[in-house]
């Protein structure tokens, strides 16, 4: 089975108009979050998976009007005060457009020394016309060639070597042999758990699979401080998985030399979901005969996690993985398939809270008292997981702030089994931005 590359923001799953508990049903009905993971077998050696500044545009857009909490039971706008003015009834609008957060570019290469395997002489492609679209690239300074795109190898055409960190042999082996290798299964089994990190499972002949996946990359070696600084240098990264997989030498598909020799490749995948044994489903997959297989896969997360924070957010947080439950100053709650993300609930947020700003929906007098029902001033960013495997980032905004000891909902007992959420935490908004009502500039 291949693995897509998730390139955006997966689609998004919208509650009920009047905010719940947790409300499973909705989520089981709608579309499954995108299993991923690494490439397997053929493919490039580093993959960059998650794009957050487009996942925040995406958040933004969640908002798409007005929204107030559920305690009000007359709009703001409705009432006339006795200073002598109207507020004006909402008008719903748009979400303003967000400019994301700059993301720190993730390394394209595990190595300076990193090359390419070697392909018998006399290989080329059979039936097989180069019809990948960078072809026609104006960029290219030189016409393409089978194996090749702008001069550099593309690992996906027909009998193209494939990438490699060191000087690694290429080796003539069995999948079972692989597998029993023990000079791999030691490997795994002596690996020292990096400082800040914990292990999760050793030696298992599967990686990890998730919606949380974020990038990965090709390693000279079984070197797992290597791979947790390749975790820690991502802000979203919270733990990490590294295995040796049995590679093609060279891409059999439509190849005229079958049989590829072995590849033995490290590779780190990096995770914003928990790494656990319930996650090591991907056991490998058959590619036009090579039968691509995975032994010696330890898994980590981080001991202690504090995610980053937003702009215009205080610091987290931790409400130890229980849910705020209070839905009379609860103003909306989406789910966003993907890694734990919390820059998305800070997106949702303060796109709501603009919208609001620009509608007159802040209102001035209740805010005077701590009671605006038309602000998020906190929101809870949570990473739910489901039959144990990471499934999004779950954002539920607040016009009151609320203590971790106010947060109890448990969504992993009872009916809700299925569920469990991973990790939770709050942020109070910076609602100080300037805005204009009725005349006066006043600060919501």
């Amino acid at each position: 089975m291949r693995y897509s590359i998730l390139l955006g923001a997966a689609a998004l799953v919208a509650a009920s108009p009047a905010p719940q508990a947790f409300d499973p049903q909705a989520l089981n009905a709608a579309a499954p979050a995108l299993t991923q993971g690494p490439p397997v077998g053929v493919g490039p050696s580093a993959v960059t998976a998650y794009q957050q500044g487009a996942a925040q545009t995406d958040a933004a857009a969640a908002a798409t009007g007005v929204a107030s909490a559920q305690a009000a039971k007359r709009g703001l706008e409705e009432r006339t005060f006795g200073w002598g003015w109207m507020q004006k009834a909402p008008v719903a609008h748009a979400a303003p457009a967000v400019t994301p957060a700059p993301v720190a570019p993730v390394p394209a290469a595990a190595s300076t020394n990193t090359g390419y395997a070697t392909t018998p002489s006399g290989c080329t492609p059979v039936d097989w016309t180069n019809t990948w679209a960078f072809t026609s690239d104006p960029a290219c300074a030189t016409a393409i060639e089978v194996g090749t795109y702008c001069g550099f190898i593309n690992p996906l055409d027909p009998c193209a070597p494939q990438p490699k960190v060191g000087d690694k042999p290429q080796v003539t082996d069995t999948p079972a042999s692989f597998k029993a290798n023990p000079e791999y299964q030691n490997q795994a089994k002596s690996a020292k758990t990096p400082a800040g990190y914990k292990q999760s499972f050793v030696n298992l002949q599967g990686a990890t699979t998730g919606a949380g996946y974020l990038s990965y990359k090709l390693l000279g070696s079984y070197d797992v401080n290597a791979c947790s600084k390749f975790c820690d240098e991502t802000k979203t990264c919270t733990g990490f998985n590294i295995y040796i997989e049995r590679d093609p030498a060279w891409n059999p598909e439509q190849c005229s030399c079958h049989e590829p020799e072995t590849l033995v490749n490290y590779k780190c995948s990096i995770w914003g979901q928990d790494v656990k044994k319930e996650t090591a489903t991907n056991v490998g997959q058959t590619q036009d005969g090579y039968e691509v297989v995975i032994t010696g896969s330890n898994g980590y997360n981080k001991g202690t996690y504090s995610p980053p924070t937003p702009p215009n957010c205080s610091k987290p947080t931790d409400c130890g993985g229980k849910l705020i439950d209070q839905p009379r100053y609860c103003m909306g709650q989406k789910t966003f398939p993907g890694p734990f993300d919390p820059s998305l609930c800070a997106a949702y947020a303060q796109a709501q809270n603009a919208i609001n700003k620009k509608s007159g929906w802040f209102g001035l007098f209740l805010s005077m008292f701590g009671m605006n029902k038309g602000a998020c001033a906190q929101f809870q960013a949570s990473y739910l997981e489901q039959a144990g495997i990471g499934y999004g980032t779950h954002c539920r905004l607040f016009t009151k702030k609320f203590t971790p000891t106010q947060a109890t909902l448990d969504i992993s007992v009872g009916a809700n089994s299925n569920w469990g959420c991973q990790k939770a935490f709050t942020w109070d908004v910076d609602v100080s931005a300037s805005f204009n009502w009725g005349g006066w500039s006043k600060k919501a």
